[in-house]
């Protein structure tokens, strides 16, 4: 079924909350009490409050876009739009402002007769003005300057739930949203925002994904090959008009005070496309010359009609489709790993990974059943921005790979040109070569290499529907179509922002009770695996849990009330720590065992594995420090790992990971790890 509701949510939800925090935002301005704002449980609860809203004072964007007569025509759409009022209150906006001339050229172009036309059309002002704000305080994100712009998407979504794209103008003289609008005065610092003037109109484009992949210009061949195989009509949903938040808690309810169930259930997508010109540079100019090129790496689908799943060209097109919508820079997911960490001593770093520097690889679960794609991130051009490639054979740990633009110039990536186009459900990335589930090549990849998955890789739901934020949230049950659990079971699914804790991309699944779920992983490659999973410790209300992979119980079950130090576990520190520029040095463990290889091996054969140290937790640092090894989540005995065993299989396929509690409490499970046997001896430390 086809679900397509435009903004019913933006209308429904984000509006109706947005009046609120107008009303509630105006009446503490004249110094009502603070704690009217909880008040309203459909808008963000608030710590900050009292002085900073008895006290406010300052230029405000409203003041400062009525006292300049060049923002006019902008000032009355936010009038028409009732939006004023929400730029003199308490907050942290960022505002991309038209000028008048912009404004002129839009109202134009849209065909109004006059300004005064385009203003009686409420809806379509409103659809305008929204678009070009984005709340930064409704999720603590704060202001958006230029200087903290790079290749690709804000991190906050605007008021109608967009994305905008940043990107540096091709004379490199300043910095374009969306491709098209040039910001001509940026970074005014207001008291409770700040403003970037541009010079058009920016808009969201409406089109429906495989609408824009046709009309687009440059992915024409794809356009065809979507309606032949079928993919076209499962990239037409854009929300689940049937699903509905559950009204009451879970029974078992931890985090009552802050937890809340979905809202809507969003269907999102990513295209990753060769252009047209790509494809004919390797020789596809038709859709029967794709075809046959399909076959050459999906023989298997060669006698099915191009409408089966199972057919070559099926199979092709579903390996460039993801069930998520990833912008340029979330494709990898880096959460400030990826780069040199500024958490960790930096001799440290040099003397473990040779240049400062390490790298995550991650894993894209694309829409063709069985398939994978490994993504990694490079530092790439005068940007210092960085860049996905897609399967490429080379060890993203290895430090001579950081910012090597020469030498990378025969791997897939994203031609930025032509990428973050995006529509109303999705968005296109180009890509500058073919991309193919190559079976023999992509398993020698992975086969050659730690494979680590976070959990939330295997749910796009959460991604979809903005549940990865700094909310802490239930996930009903059916939510996620990979994840399963039995009725009455508490699941949550928690960012944990600034690195407070050792979790890996700043996420973790968590349940609660007496429960039993499932989720399913991978696919990963036939070979012969040692899996693990890493979880973090909680000494007061973990409970016992046993895993199974496969239905195959995997050893006893844990208690996961026991820090890494309890004697049944074995875990020591490294022996020495030191900070920078700093007077203070800690020391601890076995000053025999410096680097704490001899206590690895006996943690393994406990069952048991320190966390990696390519990943840090703040609240490991000494207080004042920022710095320091400590804070390597291998230096943290709350967060381990769990050796589940060794598992072999004959073809690339993906497998249930089932969680069942023995005793009453909470487990953790951070992410999973499958490790080829032959790998294991001289296993590095991240």
């Amino acid at each position: 079924m086809r679900y397509v509701v435009g903004n019913r949510g933006w209308k429904h939800e984000t509006y109706d909350c947005l009046k609120m925090k107008m009303k509630i935002r105006r009446i503490f301005l004249f110094g009502t009490l603070a704690c009217m704002f909880c008040v309203f449980p459909g808008c963000k609860d608030s710590d900050d409050v009292g002085e900073n809203y008895t006290t406010f004072t300052g230029e405000t964007v409203s003041d400062f876009l009525q006292d300049n007569e060049e923002y006019s025509a902008f000032v009355d759409a936010l009038k028409t739009a009732n939006a004023l009022p929400l730029l003199e209150s308490y907050g942290a906006y960022t505002c991309f402002v038209p000028n008048n001339a912009a404004m002129g050229t839009y109202v134009k172009e849209q065909g109004y007769g006059s300004f005064e036309h385009f203003l009686d059309s409420v809806e379509a002002v409103k659809e305008m003005v929204f678009y070009h704000l984005i709340d930064g305080e409704a999720n603590d994100a704060g202001n958006y300057e230029t200087a903290g712009f790079t290749s690709g998407s804000i991190d906050t979504k605007n008021m109608l739930g967009r994305y905008l794209y940043t990107s540096i103008a091709p004379d490199g003289t300043a910095w374009m949203i969306n491709n098209s609008a040039r910001i001509v005065s940026g970074d005014h610092m207001l008291v409770n925002g700040v403003v970037h003037v541009v010079d058009k109109v920016l808009a969201g484009n409406t089109d429906l994904l495989p609408d824009y992949i046709e009309t687009e210009g440059h992915f024409n061949l794809y356009g065809d090959a979507l309606r032949a195989t079928g993919w076209r009509d499962s990239l037409l949903l854009i929300d689940d008009e049937h699903y509905v938040a559950p009204m009451t808690k879970p029974a078992t309810d931890p985090y009552s005070s802050t937890a809340e169930y979905p809202k809507v259930k969003n269907f999102r997508y990513t295209a990753l496309l060769e252009t047209d010109s790509v494809l004919a540079l390797n020789g596809i100019r038709t859709l029967d010359d794709m075809r046959e090129y399909a076959k050459r790496f999906y023989p298997e689908g060669a006698d099915f009609p191009d409408e089966d799943k199972r057919s070559s060209l099926s199979l092709f097109v579903g390996y460039h489709l993801l069930p998520t919508m990833l912008t340029s820079n979330q494709l990898v997911n880096t959460r400030n790993y990826a780069f040199t960490h500024t958490w960790m001593d930096e001799d440290w770093l040099n003397d473990k990974f040779r240049d400062g520097k390490f790298w995550l690889e991650q894993y894209l679960i694309p829409m063709a059943e069985q398939s994978v794609i490994t993504v990694q991130a490079f530092t790439w051009g005068s940007e210092n921005a960085q860049k996905p490639i897609f399967n490429d054979e080379r060890n993203c740990y290895d430090p001579r790979y950081t910012n090597m633009a020469e030498e990378l110039d025969d791997v897939v990536t994203l031609d930025m040109a032509h990428s973050n186009l995006d529509c109303q459900n999705g968005v296109i990335h180009a890509l500058t070569g073919i991309l193919v589930y190559d079976k023999d090549k992509l398993g020698h990849i992975m086969r050659g290499k730690r494979i680590r998955m976070d959990f939330a890789t295997f749910l796009p739901e959460l991604r979809n529907n903005d549940i990865i934020s700094n909310k802490c949230y239930y996930l009903p049950e059916g939510y996620c179509k990979k994840l399963k659990y039995e009725e009455g079971a508490s699941v949550f699914v928690k960012y944990v922002g600034d690195n407070m804790h050792s979790d890996y991309l700043h996420d973790y699944i968590e349940s609660w009770g007496m429960f039993d779920v499932t989720i399913t992983v991978g696919p990963i490659p036939d070979g012969s695996y040692e899996v693990r999973i890493g979880y973090r410790v909680n000494t007061n209300h973990r409970g016992i849990t046993q895993f199974y992979l496969d239905e195959q119980p995997c050893g006893i079950p844990i208690d996961m009330r026991l820090k890494g130090d309890d004697a049944s576990i074995g875990w020591e520190q490294e022996y020495v720590y030191t900070q920078i520029n700093s007077p203070y040095i800690w020391g601890g463990g076995n000053e025999e065992d410096y680097y704490g290889y001899e206590n690895d091996k006996s943690l393994h054969n406990r069952g048991f594995m320190k966390a990696p140290d390519c990943f840090a937790s703040k609240e490991l640092l000494p207080v004042g420090s920022s710095g320091g090894v400590k804070g390597s989540a291998r230096n943290d005995p709350y967060a381990l790992r769990k050796v589940l065993g060794i598992f072999s299989w004959d073809k690339m396929e993906t497998h249930e990971f089932r969680v069942v509690q023995m005793l009453d409490g909470s487990c953790h499970f951070d992410y999973i790890e499958f490790i080829p046997t032959n790998l294991l001896e001289g296993e590095d430390t991240h």
